[in-house]
């Protein structure tokens, strides 16, 4: 994506990958910003570690809890941003999915999780219900983000993933986000119990891989709205590039790249 999109823009600039174990993080960072780098994107299990690691954190890091995008500013300070929870919002109303005074089931809330609840409390919904593997997690950040919120109840879920409870949670949704890492791996099972999906929902995957995972086929097979997580990976390279260079992106350059990349067998 962002090489089409400096080839579209005439800009000489290059987007390169690589693995930094978390005992490294703040040496990689280093290294970053004394070769020149603009900016960089960070993953898991990067997002929240991070942090600590920045001279400074914009708004929507502050916001999501979770840093995806560092911008190097002049003498080498580095600013943490977020941009998964304006891509994935940004991803839904290209679509034309409605948010307001929907009931909303977060599962997982890892860095990309707890940045999706913080974004979805903010936003006038009529409950957001936090689930994770480690209830008592979901229950604190609920408990957080319950202060100030605009959505009619924020609810972490003091039960597993895999309960009666928690199937009743997601079949009483109309938005189901999956926020685990489920669907990495192709032979993963779905994240949400399929008797839990059914029509006049709308689930959202957001691991971005080419294919179908498990729960992107399974909501589709009860009849309910599936997105996958390819078009929230565009959007956030849309918005991270405009924080690196205050420029506007090619999306459609973005976007013919990124299903490019998914034909020819990207994961």
């Amino acid at each position: 994506m962002h090489a089409a999109n400096f080839a579209a823009l005439g800009i000489d600039a290059s987007y390169g990958r690589f693995d930094v174990p978390p005992e490294a993080l703040r040496e990689e960072l280093a290294r970053c910003a004394g070769e020149g780098y603009s900016g960089l994107n960070v993953t898991m299990p990067h997002k929240k570690a991070i942090m600590p690691l920045l001279d400074s954190l914009a708004q929507s890091a502050i916001d999501a809890g979770a840093v995806n995008t560092v911008k190097f500013l002049p003498g080498g300070k580095t600013e943490g941003h977020n941009t998964d929870v304006g891509g994935f919002f940004a991803d839904l109303a290209e679509r034309g999915v409605e948010i307001a005074g929907k009931k909303v089931a977060i599962a997982g809330c890892g860095g990309a999780g707890a940045a999706l609840a913080a974004g979805f409390a903010r936003l006038p919904v009529e409950a957001l219900h936090i689930l994770n593997r480690t209830p008592a997690k979901a229950v604190a950040l609920a408990e957080r983000l319950a202060a100030g919120s605009s959505a009619g109840a924020v609810v972490g879920c003091a039960f597993a993933l895999s309960s009666p409870e928690a199937e009743s949670v997601f079949r009483d949704a109309d938005i189901i986000v999956n926020a685990t890492s489920a669907g990495l791996k192709q032979d993963d099972a779905p994240a949400i119990p399929p008797a839990a999906m059914h029509s006049g929902q709308t689930v959202c995957d957001i691991v971005p891989v080419a294919r179908e995972t498990a729960t992107v086929r399974a909501a589709r097979s009860a009849g309910a709205v599936a997105i996958g997580g390819l078009g929230m990976l565009l959007r956030q390279a849309v918005l991270a590039f405009r924080i690196w260079t205050g420029l506007e992106p090619d999306v459609e350059a973005m976007r013919k790249a990124l299903d490019s990349a998914m034909a020819s067998g990207g994961k």
